[in-house]
């Protein structure tokens, strides 16, 4: 049996999540996020906040572990509304002081307005002792036009955080320079089918065709397999050259303030 949220499934059987190939093709920056928040789960809690939810694709993973969860949405997002329980600009978040234990927030941050005002209000609503898992793009194309305004170092984040509030406890890239190429490649690829079927005035964009997407999917797949096949060797060679060339960043951080209201602008 499967089941499945948005992009993200799970296999009953075979005891594992995946990214649905039929939903994204973001398949490798899909898969490092998702075993990032996989590894995360032990600080996923009590009432849990998903801001900028999308299609709520870690619902999946999370809703099983908190008491209770809400998601909020913007009234431009292209993934829809029907899945947010609160639409509202993520500067301005419509929720007590120090109302959730866990704040999920997955490559949102680039589309807003005022990003250190996000961090703020995460911090403001987050209790004392609760945990941020963040994710952000870096090396990686303009998306979502004209909502993509920034993209942030690890160095930035962790700044962010540390003004507000937030100790950062682990920050991590989502891959070196062989994901990154990978990332790189599979969007070029995307954005080239897109012209073709534009030009050839489709009904049916190509991209949207099962064998097109299965051959935009398969060097993914191959190297996804790669990677954890020889993971010892990939791990090490990442931690050697550094994250100077990287898809993104996960960043887990924690509450430390006892009064919220004071890391307000």
């Amino acid at each position: 049996m499967r089941r499945q949220s948005g992009f993200i499934y799970y296999d009953e059987r075979r005891q594992r999540f995946g990214i649905d190939w039929q939903q994204s093709l973001s398949i490798v920056v899909g898969e490092l996020l998702l075993q990032e928040i996989l590894q995360a789960r032990s600080y996923i809690k009590g009432r849990l906040l998903d801001v900028g939810c999308g299609t709520r694709p870690y619902a999946l993973i999370y809703d099983p572990l908190v008491e209770m969860s809400v998601g909020t949405e913007v009234t431009y997002s292209p993934h829809g509304l029907q899945n947010a329980d609160i639409i509202c600009p993520a500067e301005r978040l419509p929720f007590a002081d120090a109302s959730f234990d866990t704040v999920l927030c997955t490559e949102v941050l680039e589309h807003t307005r005022d990003p250190s005002a996000v961090i703020q209000e995460i911090r403001r609503i987050l209790r004392p002792g609760g945990y941020l898992l963040l994710s952000v793009p870096f090396i990686y194309p303009i998306h979502e036009a004209p909502y993509d305004h920034w993209r942030f170092t690890s160095y930035g984040l962790r700044l962010l955080c540390t003004d507000t509030g937030l100790e950062v406890i682990y920050v991590h890239p989502k891959g070196g320079i062989g994901a990154t190429l990978i990332v790189l490649w599979a969007n070029l690829a995307v954005r080239g089918v897109n012209a073709v079927s534009k030009l050839l005035r489709q009904s049916l964009p190509l991209r949207d065709r099962r064998a097109i997407r299965w051959l935009l999917a398969i060097p993914q797949w191959i190297y996804l397999r790669l990677r954890y096949a020889l993971r010892p060797v990939v791990e090490k060679v990442e931690e050697q050259v550094g994250d100077f060339l990287t898809a993104g960043y996960f960043l887990i951080a924690r509450a430390i303030a006892t009064n919220p209201t004071t890391w307000r602008a």
